[in-house]
């Protein structure tokens, strides 16, 4: 998948899991003023049950209205004993629905990291293409004119010995690269003759980030500076006549 399609596919997600924490967040607001309107409901049914439960022992006391009163404080235990229960729900509901909306919201927060990311590397890329349109020339190499021009037979020569060192080069660099590598696995320390020590890499400029800031302020893409072209050499094989069976090589430098 490439970076434009891919930073599509983020900010899609992105809008669904806004969309999602939107409704999640309703979902919680709503719950919780219902379950907060049930407990005082309760909470009311609780202390009109203690007050019906004094008249009743005020009654059992005096005599007068106990019929009445025994009603009422049965009437009035069952409703606190409805509405605890619808209360207990409405708060479980409540809970349950802000689980939702955090999780959703954790979600939107992974999305949008995703979704930044990706803008930021298509972003790059854009000004990558549009800053080579707008790029300085880069310095040319100078050449000799065609009356300077040396004999086949020298070029030839200079290649021939620019295809033998450039493959030493190569060969020891490749060599020098592995014991490097063996070395860097060493702790900081003195062993011998050797010393081993390790700095601080320092930084380097983020283009993509740059890129991005550029573009927020309205200065559009940064200015870039070309590179020299890339100089390549074909080495044909020699004549037969030249006793020599070497391949053709693509020099590049």
């Amino acid at each position: 998948m490439n970076t434009t399609a891919k930073a599509a596919q983020q900010i899609a997600r992105l809008a669904q899991a806004q969309d999602a924490l939107t409704a999640a967040r309703r979902e919680a607001a709503r719950t919780a003023k219902t379950a907060a309107r049930a407990t005082a409901r309760a909470q009311a049914a609780r202390t009109a049950a203690t007050a019906a439960r004094a008249e009743l022992r005020k009654a059992q006391r005096t005599g007068k209205g106990l019929a009445a009163a025994t009603r009422r404080e049965a009437a009035r235990t069952t409703k606190a004993a409805d509405l605890a229960l619808t209360a207990r729900e409405a708060r479980q509901a409540a809970r349950q629905a802000a689980r939702i909306a955090a999780t959703a919201a954790r979600r939107l927060d992974r999305l949008a990291l995703r979704a930044a990311t990706a803008a930021t590397r298509l972003v790059g890329e854009v000004a990558e293409r549009l800053g080579r349109r707008t790029a300085t020339t880069p310095e040319q190499d100078k050449t000799l004119p065609a009356e300077e021009l040396p004999a086949t037979e020298e070029i030839e020569a200079h290649a021939d010995r620019f295809k033998a060192l450039d493959a030493d080069a190569k060969a020891l660099a490749k060599q020098a690269e592995a014991e490097k590598k063996w070395l860097r696995r060493l702790p900081v320390g003195v062993y011998g003759r050797v010393t081993v020590t390790r700095t601080n890499g320092g930084t380097v400029i983020d283009a993509d980030q740059v890129a991005v800031d550029y573009l927020d302020a309205g200065l559009g893409v940064p200015p870039r500076k070309a590179r020299r072209d890339t100089f390549k050499v074909a080495l044909e094989a020699a004549p037969a006549a030249q006793a020599t069976d070497q391949p053709e090589l693509a020099i590049a430098a």
